[in-house]
């Protein structure tokens, strides 16, 4: 991610939604990156209302984004309005459908056939987008999310309040008790693995075997910023009821960065799963379990 086009000239992602440069011409190409840039910058000095205007102000196609109650929110053309704690709110401005059905492309889960009622868990689940995207596909299951932190928590309960959602305010681990949870919402990139933030606070955290689910479930997605391997573990006893697996495997483990694509296919592999599909956008694999049943 850091070496795509946006970061190398350290302009917001979201703007080149929509926009193929290549086919942009000099002038146009030099617009681009001013505005980018300026934007960048009034970003960066801005928040709440002001930070809401500013963004408003450069993209006025379809609904606004706004801050009330101490969250940024942004009323979706599904009609739904969707919460976060934090600037992340720009992954939904300039195109928020597209935004959300690549969404389901990058985890390889338009692979995925689901019925109605399908029970999915999302590890890492930050503010829901896995299921508001889903939602948006007229996909409707019933949902599991876990994420830690209060204040993204607080977003995961507004954007899936239906009734026959369960969300725990937990991390999946492979240990039940008490764990530093070192902290980056502004990235989402918050772990359980000490990547070199100072910031962390103390989160409970539980297996997934520790639940004794007995429906059984559609889809596991598990993005947990390095902790992948533990969080499998931890889940061990659960698998055999699970037909989907889509991990976030990317170079997120600790200061060094490092994947955990080797460890969690050599456990996925011996547990009976085999890794079907490869995403074009991010180092992320769908597993399906050929135990399943």
């Amino acid at each position: 991610m850091k070496h795509t086009l946006p970061y190398i000239l350290n302009i917001p992602p979201f703007t080149f939604r929509g926009v193929n440069v290549e086919k942009l011409n000099i002038l146009q190409k030099i617009i681009f990156i001013f505005k980018g840039k300026l934007l960048s910058i009034a970003l960066e000095r801005f928040s709440e209302k002001n930070f809401c205007t500013i963004v408003n102000y450069f993209y006025r196609e379809d609904s606004k984004i706004y801050f009330e109650n101490g969250k940024y929110k942004k009323l979706l053309l599904s009609g739904n309005i969707i919460s976060y704690p934090n600037k992340r709110i720009l992954r939904m401005v300039n195109g928020h459908e597209d935004q959300l059905k690549n969404f389901l492309k990058i985890y390889c889960i338009d692979f995925i056939k689901f019925e109605k009622g399908d029970t999915v868990i999302d590890c890492g689940a930050n503010v829901g987008e896995l299921n508001v995207a889903l939602k948006y596909a007229s996909i409707f299951i019933n949902y599991i999310g876990f994420e830690p932190d209060m204040d993204t928590f607080t977003c995961l309960e507004l954007n899936n309040p239906e009734q026959n959602n369960k969300l725990y305010m937990q991390g999946l681990s492979n240990q039940i008790g008490e764990k530093d949870f070192f902290i980056d919402n502004d990235g989402g990139n918050s772990s359980l693995i000490n990547f070199g933030k100072n910031e962390k606070i103390t989160i409970n955290t539980v297996t997934l075997d520790s639940l004794q689910i007995k429906t059984k479930i559609k889809l596991f997605k598990i993005d947990a910023e390095g902790f992948e391997p533990e969080v499998i573990e931890g889940s061990l006893g659960t698998l055999n009821m699970i037909h989907f697996l889509s991990v976030d495997f990317g170079h997120e483990r600790g200061p060094k960065e490092e994947s955990t694509v080797i460890d969690v296919n050599k456990i996925l592999t011996k547990e009976g799963f085999e890794l079907v599909k490869f995403s074009d956008h991010r180092l992320i694999g769908l597993y399906e379990n050929k135990k399943y049943q």
